[in-house]
């Protein structure tokens, strides 16, 4: 479960960087040169290992002598001016306050100084919202080197697996991953040039999905229903449907050793989902070719719309297909299930005991498993038994 989350600075809560690299760019302009968004880029988000300079590389450029603190003062000076006209990116202040609200413990990891970050985070009004502020002099090496993510976690008392990073550059994320921590990379206009590659998830801003919904993705776990989750199953499977037929199929097919496959969504404190996989015969019969049907797929009303089924259908498919089946049928929407590979069943030369139409799909977990077949596809009997 996800207690805490370890925000960058630079980039990630303010776009400080775009800032400093037109800064570069303006300066390298008045010599004739452009600086690459590669080189800018490989001291992004931390300089542990990489060794550029501006100014350096400048010289290489043009072949001068350049005096080193004037250049860097200059592009220091009208970097500061451009970072002040930057406001906190979006998504943050919506982020900090549902944090808040979930009880979530919070730190800042940045590989700038702490005259930059407390600075910056006190001027926008975010400081209270961090338990600690970890900076580049509290570390020896900055980030890609993962100490900094290191030092977070003890300072917040928690365990890598309870933490989440939220970082915009490749730096980040290869400090991160070191510490072994899972992370999101939220590219800034810069960053988002750069190949970021290793983040568990990538989103184009915090606000384009909220916090709730980012913290499902990475707390809901689908494993096999265990004999202590039947109560939720039921539960579930009553509140996601207007009758209870779902329910008694679930409860009578397990009482009759008929089930294929019974998995559940759980976000570690209550079933949040179900989805149930039975066997399916064909007539006339098929040796050797095995099916399932899909179905019932249930999740919590108030749940519904989070990728919880998905989950539950892709990794019950998955499932199914290393055990062997051949096929899977299932009874719904066309639109909805097309996009788990499934096609009406009368392609595959399938029909069905309750005549319905396109709702009848079809998907072979095996390629070419039906194929020349002409078969009805029969779903247990306790399906009927149970009104459904």
């Amino acid at each position: 479960m996800i207690h805490s989350l370890i925000f960058d600075f630079d980039g990630l809560i303010l776009d400080t960087e775009t800032p400093d690299y037109t800064a570069w760019q303006e300066i390298y302009a008045e010599y004739g040169c452009s600086m690459s968004i590669h080189d800018w880029g490989s001291i992004i988000g931390g300089t542990g290992f990489s060794d550029f300079d501006a100014v350096s590389a400048l010289e290489k450029h043009t072949g001068q002598t350049l005096d080193h603190a004037a250049l860097n003062a200059r592009w220091r000076k009208r970097g500061d001016e451009l970072v002040a006209a930057q406001s906190v990116l979006p998504g943050v202040r919506d982020y900090l306050d549902a944090a808040r609200g979930l009880g979530l413990r919070l730190a800042v990891a940045s590989s700038s100084d702490h005259a930059w970050v407390d600075g910056h985070l006190k001027r926008l009004g975010l400081w209270d919202y961090f338990e600690a502020v970890l900076c580049s002099e509290d570390v020896r090496r900055t980030k890609p080197d993962p100490e900094l993510f290191v030092k977070a976690l003890a300072a917040l008392g928690v365990r890598a697996d309870d933490a989440l990073v939220f970082e915009d550059s490749p730096n980040g994320v290869k400090a991160a991953k070191a510490a072994g921590i899972r992370v999101v990379a939220v590219p800034n206009p810069l960053t988002e040039q750069l190949a970021i590659t290793g983040a568990d998830l990538l989103l184009p801003s915090l606000a384009a999905l909220p916090l709730a919904d980012l913290l499902l993705r990475f707390n809901l776990t689908v494993r096999q229903e265990l004999p202590a989750d039947i109560p939720g199953i039921r539960s579930v499977n009553r509140s996601a449907f207007p009758q209870e037929a779902e329910a008694n199929l679930v409860d009578l097919a397990r009482a009759r050793g008929s089930l294929t496959l019974s998995l559940v969504a759980t976000d570690g404190e209550r079933i949040l989902g179900h989805v149930l996989f039975t066997p399916v015969t064909l007539e006339p019969n098929h040796s050797g070719l095995h099916g399932v049907g899909l179905g019932p797929v249930a999740v919590l009303p108030e749940m519904q719309g989070r990728g919880i089924g998905s989950r539950l259908i892709e990794s019950g498919l998955e499932i199914c297909q290393r055990r062997g089946y051949g096929f899977a049928v299932l009874l719904g929407s066309p639109r909805y299930y097309s996009r788990f590979g499934f096609i009406p069943a009368a392609e595959f030369g399938l029909d069905n005991e309750y005549g319905a139409g396109e709702e009848f799909q079809a998907r072979e977990l095996k390629p070419g498993a039906l194929k020349g077949t002409r078969a009805l596809a029969r779903y247990l009997p306790e399906f009927k038994e149970a009104g459904c």
